[in-house]
């Protein structure tokens, strides 16, 4: 079984503490010496000569009252002058990294070099391929993804679980959501095999509204994930589309954004839909419960002029009117299904559904970590400053 989540996707913790900080500088501080001169015998002229001499050379040192030579004393003059005009000393504190050592020069520089390249991460795993990048909007990666496989039979497997995350307001409801969400809908969505009502048609040209026990279940563990997070007390919330693979058919589900596509030879079908208020259904739904949405100069419509989803996992303030439960879609799995697109809406506001199939189909099954990466960069090039997450998952293994 295999679960990941995008921290993007858990690396070395990245460097903190540095900085240049300003250090005013110390007060300056008078020192004054005090000599005491003893009486000295004079004998003759060349022996007061000689203390004479000497007296003035303490004199100077001490500062006791005895003329500087002129020149010294331009020196000092121009020496103070400059002290006074040179900016405040800055002052680079060593950076720790997770053990509290000390990082210096060169191994503070690849220690943020580091850093930068957790922003980036792709994964090749078996039958699905991620490619993340944390966009210039977000100080943190806010998106996530989790899969898990199992009951594997003959080499195939039987099922499987996909998720895509896209956090708002932080990360505590990602991380929430994809610790929890998959498991709880393997759990509870694999019946026995005599239980698990499959369609009898070879394939559905588009989603059908699934109303079966795996789906409820599905629906079931989306509400209550939902629920165990409000329950912790934390703000933000999280968009979410996920695919559970079981028995020959494909259950996906969403709130918010995020969305799946599916490739049929070639041609692109969204299996989901996004819950924004733009949709006029769920503007009813929000306004017949007392909210309002509005629709700014930028054409982005807001529910209580806040959220730009009306579906989310979290979100307690709004929770009246944005609500978590999913809408579920089956498909069944047959001859030209081939691949399923899952990702954040940092790739869907940039790159169509079929543009997305296309570049999948252009790299091929073999390439698809390649093409993943391909997409990301395309709606980066188009102008997108949002988190993206780019999930590829070969069907065709799960055909019967």
């Amino acid at each position: 079984m295999l679960c990941c989540s995008c921290s993007p996707v858990p690396a070395a913790s990245p460097v903190t503490g540095a900085g240049l900080i300003a250090a005013a500088p110390l007060s300056s501080r008078s020192r004054k010496m005090h000599h005491h001169v003893h009486p000295v015998a004079v004998n003759d002229q060349n022996q007061l000569s000689s203390v004479v001499a000497a007296a003035v050379v303490v004199g100077a040192a001490a500062g006791d009252g005895i003329e500087e030579a002129e020149p010294a004393k331009k020196k000092k003059a121009a020496c103070s002058w400059a002290a006074r005009r040179r900016p405040s000393k800055l002052v680079i504190p060593a950076a720790a990294d997770a053990s509290g050592q000390a990082l210096l020069g060169e191994e503070l520089v690849a220690a943020a070099a580091a850093a930068a390249e957790e922003e980036e991460v792709e994964v090749e795993g078996d039958g699905f391929w991620v490619a993340t990048r944390r966009g210039a909007r977000h100080a943190t990666m806010e998106d996530g993804y989790g899969v898990i496989t199992e009951h594997k039979t003959d080499g195939h497997s039987q099922l499987a679980f996909y998720g895509v995350y896209d956090g708002h307001g932080g990360r505590a409801a990602v991380d929430f959501v994809s610790g929890r969400l998959g498991n709880s809908i393997v759990s509870s969505a694999a019946p026995p095999a005599e239980k698990t009502q499959r369609s009898s048609s070879a394939s559905s040209p588009s989603p059908a509204v699934a109303d079966d026990d795996v789906a409820a279940a599905i629906r079931d563990a989306y509400l209550t994930t939902d629920s165990e997070f409000l329950s912790q007390g934390e703000r933000g919330g999280a968009c979410a589309a996920t695919a559970l693979v079981i028995g020959g058919d494909l259950y996906v589900a969403n709130v918010g954004d995020c969305r799946a596509v599916i490739s049929r030879d070639g041609a692109a079908t969204a299996l989901t839909s996004d819950h924004t208020a733009a949709r006029e259904d769920e503007r009813g739904r929000i306004e017949s419960s007392g909210g309002y949405v509005s629709c700014g100069s930028n054409g982005v419509w807001r529910v209580q002029d806040s959220l730009a989803v009306s579906r989310a996992f979290g979100d307690g303030g709004l929770k009246r009117w944005v609500v978590a439960e999913p809408e579920v879609n089956k498909t069944r799995l047959a001859a030209g299904c081939e691949f399923l697109v899952i990702a954040s809406d940092g790739l869907w506001n940039k790159v169509s559904n079929q543009e997305a199939v296309d570049a999948v189909v252009a790299t091929g099954s073999e390439h698809s970590v390649v093409s993943c990466r391909q997409l990301v960069d395309i709606a980066r090039r188009r102008g997108s400053r949002d988190d993206i997450t780019v999930m590829v998952v070969d069907l065709r293994r799960f055909l019967l």
